[in-house]
């Protein structure tokens, strides 16, 4: 466990100013455009709507932000330590090839993306805060139903550390065949494999191939959004955000957020989750192996 911990460690010190940048960044182009920005779709100009809109704008921003880093580094991961020789020095230590290559898959593949979303959380309610002072002014900020949005966003920041916890597992079967291809095919194997799982979903469409895919995907959405039960309904015939909705959804937020947690858990339970993380796991063996042949 010593050694995990040094590898954990390894990951935080080369590669925790580009983590850090992935929020700062985006953050600071985004505090510099709020005298610039103007937020639409709302019935009535009020504080919470203006403040939600603008911190989600920004979270989503920076999220996905990392989410692509996240995946790119894990891609390029298998062939790391052995463009740098430094595979060399690590083996040398008494650990075990299963110990390197988990370490960083779970530096870069979980923590890192969790640690971005509690600091862009906090970077976006200040955005969505500069923008309500912006609109409204002071008096703004002092309407603004705290005691209502306090509860409402650490829930859904817990929320949506549990779906994307549960969002890489469903995505761990794609991401370890794109690392895997690159351990045993070096660069070429990430793009061969696009091309060749293309290849087979266009050959044998009548298969299923294409469905199972998309369930994956599908499940991977579902992890942060299970179900709209317990939320009120938007009208459809509705071209503006009606303020009373507004203020429901915040106050249901604590109630649901539990809820849909359960049911993105409850949703693992079933073939197509399981098949996918088997899948993964033999993708795992595979960069262990190609580890040990490496060395």
């Amino acid at each position: 466990m010593t050694l995990f911990n040094t590898l954990l460690l390894r990951e935080w010190i080369q590669y925790r100013w580009g983590w850090l940048c992935t929020v700062g960044i985006p953050l600071t182009l985004l505090l510099a455009l709020v005298p610039f920005s103007q937020v639409a779709g709302i019935e009535t100009m009020a504080p919470e709507p203006i403040a939600l809109i603008s911190a989600g704008l920004s979270l989503g921003l920076i999220m996905a932000v990392a989410f692509a880093t996240s995946v790119y580094q894990l891609v390029i991961l298998p062939r790391r330590d052995q463009q740098d020789r430094s595979i060399e020095f690590w083996k040398s230590l008494p650990g075990t090839d299963t110990q390197s290559v988990a370490a960083p898959m779970v530096a870069h593949g979980l923590l890192m993306p969790l640690a971005v979303l509690v600091l862009a959380s906090i970077g976006s309610a200040v955005v969505g805060v500069a923008m309500a002072y912006k609109e409204l002014g002071a008096d703004g900020l002092r309407q603004m139903q705290w005691a209502g949005l306090g509860p409402a966003a650490l829930w859904l920041v817990a929320r949506l550390a549990v779906g994307l916890s549960l969002a890489m597992l469903w995505l761990s079967p794609m991401v370890l065949a794109m690392m895997a291809a690159n351990a045993w095919f070096k660069r070429w194997g990430p793009p061969l494999l696009v091309f060749v799982v293309g290849a087979l979903l266009k050959l044998y469409e009548p298969l299923g191939l294409q469905q199972v895919l998309g369930r994956q995907l599908h499940g991977a959405a579902s992890a942060f959004f299970a179900s709209a039960a317990g939320l009120p309904d938007i009208p459809d015939e509705s071209k503006s955000l009606p303020m009373e909705v507004v203020y429901d959804t915040i106050y249901r937020v604590p109630t649901w957020a539990p809820h849909d947690m359960l049911l993105a858990l409850q949703s693992t339970w079933n073939p197509q989750f399981i098949g996918g993380v088997l899948v993964a796991v033999v993708c795992f063996v595979l960069i262990v192996l190609q580890r040990r042949r490496a060395g």
